[in-house]
């Protein structure tokens, strides 16, 4: 055993003399965690990190002169340096910017506000919702077009098929005038049964297939209450049996099952739903349903009625919910459909509120995100896809208002009389005190009005610019989201579980 581990040895020697001393990494500098020499560099260095430095530094040391205005301008001043110093750590950030700094003010050259700092949570969000609402559109038109290829494909099918029929029938006809030019017609005529025999089995046939009672509880009887009432397949067999048979009682006595259950339902909280958006005679109508689960939200049965209500509101001359509720489709009126659907669903189903843009004169569109965030844009000129997407950009940014006129003066006054008296309280003399005011009030009305904004989809214009590029004024917004006021309802699992342990 000794001489196997003293070969084995031996044999590991010859290889590390085969490959001579450690050599250091590329770039004349080590990795480890004791060493202390020029070459050694600690684990905690970001290789990457001092790559963009170097390249950085390079710039600003271009030759044995200093850069000049438009080099400053051109290759340091630029988004890819900044968004190359904001992905470096802190302090690398903070001397990039500072020697940047320094080459900028010998030429009176501003840095941009954020120049090296990294976007904020808030700002990451609203661009992943704005790029995502852009990938929605993309995938909607995808889908779209993906549905009128089959559907086009579903009508070739159709129309193939037809022309077949069609061919086999002219076939059998032409086989059958041979055959009667031939003589082999009476042959056939010969095989076929007598007409008093199979006259004589119909009323047979007839009375087997009868029903034993007109009003007999079948399940062909049960399936037709069901698709006229749309309530639940045991529900409706109870119907019937206690109405022996009777559709119309049956109908009646669910209608006013469903009447008790809407009432008992009514004051249960609902903050989820649907945003559904109409439109009609050049007005854009939103229609907020409100139902108690998410999951109930994206039921087929519920969205259709959210459609249908946005259609009916599309029609109306105003925004009044009970004049809604009272109007009729399909010969229903849309609360005794609201009163089924809570019947047959078993959730608080509600038409909460209804917002309308458009005169007919004017330029509406709108924006719905996911269906719970609803935006309607009306504009003086431009045309349908620039409201929508400022839509979009009222959905991500959710301005306060659309222009500075659209402040109320009790706002203005309110937020002029906090900044004057920072101001005072600074030590700074009235005339400066007053200017300083004036120029915080401009900076608060281009944060909170819309079109002082900057664009989402293109942060080099603001959404002022956007219309004035494509002849259009601002008119004004209008902003919904579901649930939003509605005190939603927390469940405190814990006291529960106390409370059951405690009955005990």
């Amino acid at each position: 055993m000794k001489i196997i581990n003293a070969v084995a040895f031996a044999a590991f020697i010859a290889q590390v003399q085969a490959f001579g001393p450690a050599q250091p990494l590329t770039g004349g500098a080590s990795i480890t965690n004791t060493g202390t020499g020029p070459n050694t560099v600690s684990m905690r260095v970001n290789i990457g990190d001092a790559r963009k430095r170097s390249r950085i530094v390079n710039l600003l040391k271009q030759g044995p002169t200093p850069l000049t205005k438009a080099q400053v301008q051109t290759e340091l001043l630029t988004d890819h340096v900044s968004q190359e110093i904001a992905s470096c750590s802190w302090d690398v950030q903070k001397a990039l910017v500072r020697k940047i700094q320094v080459a900028a003010y010998q030429y009176d050259l501003d840095v941009p506000e954020g120049f090296g700092v990294p976007p904020t949570q808030p700002e990451r969000e609203a661009q992943e919702l704005a790029d995502g609402a852009i990938r929605k559109v993309a995938k909607e038109a995808a889908m779209k077009a993906e549905v009128e290829h089959v559907t086009q494909a579903r009508v070739a099918a159709k129309a193939k098929r037809v022309a077949k029929k069609q061919r086999a029938a002219e076939a059998a006809a032409l086989l059958k005038t041979r055959l009667a030019g031939s003589g082999l017609a009476g042959a056939s005529a010969a095989a076929a049964p007598p007409k008093e025999e199979t006259a004589a089995a119909a009323p047979a046939v007839a009375a087997a297939a009868a029903p034993a009672s007109s009003n007999a509880v079948t399940p062909t009887t049960i399936k037709q209450l069901r698709d006229d009432t749309g309530a639940g397949m045991m529900d409706c067999k109870r119907a019937l049996l206690d109405s022996d048979g009777d559709q119309q009682a049956a109908a009646e006595a669910l209608r006013k099952k469903g009447l008790a259950t809407a009432d008992k339902k009514a004051t249960r909280i609902a903050s989820e739903g649907k945003i559904a958006v109409g439109a009609a005679n050049g007005k854009a109508v939103m229609v907020e349903v409100n139902c108690e689960t998410d999951f109930v939200g994206k039921d087929a049965t519920f969205l259709a009625y959210c459609g249908t209500v946005a259609g009916a509101a599309a029609t109306l001359d105003n925004d009044n919910i009970d004049d809604l509720m009272t109007q009729e489709v399909d010969g229903t009126s849309l609360e005794t459909s609201r009163q089924a659907l809570v019947a047959k669903i078993g959730e608080n189903i509600q038409v909460r509120r209804m917002a309308s843009r458009g005169t007919g004169t004017t330029t509406v569109g709108g924006y719905v995100h996911m269906g719970t965030i609803g935006v309607l844009v009306e504009l003086d000129g431009g045309d349908e896809q620039l409201c929508t997407d400022i839509a979009m950009h009222v959905t991500a940014m959710n301005p306060p208002f659309a222009t500075a006129d659209d402040v109320p003066e009790e706002v203005l006054a309110t937020e002029r009389r906090v900044l004057t008296e920072q101001a005072v309280e600074s030590g700074k003399p009235p005339e400066i005190a007053e200017k300083m005011v004036e120029g915080r009030i401009r900076k608060f009305l281009e944060e909170k009005c819309l079109v002082s904004q900057n664009y989402v989809k293109d942060t080099d214009l603001t959404v002022q610019q956007l219309l004035d590029k494509n002849d259009a004024k601002m008119i004004g917004f209008t902003r919904l989201v579901v649930g939003e006021g509605i005190e939603k309802k927390t469940d405190d699992f814990a006291a529960e579980v106390a409370a059951m342990a405690g009955g005990k």
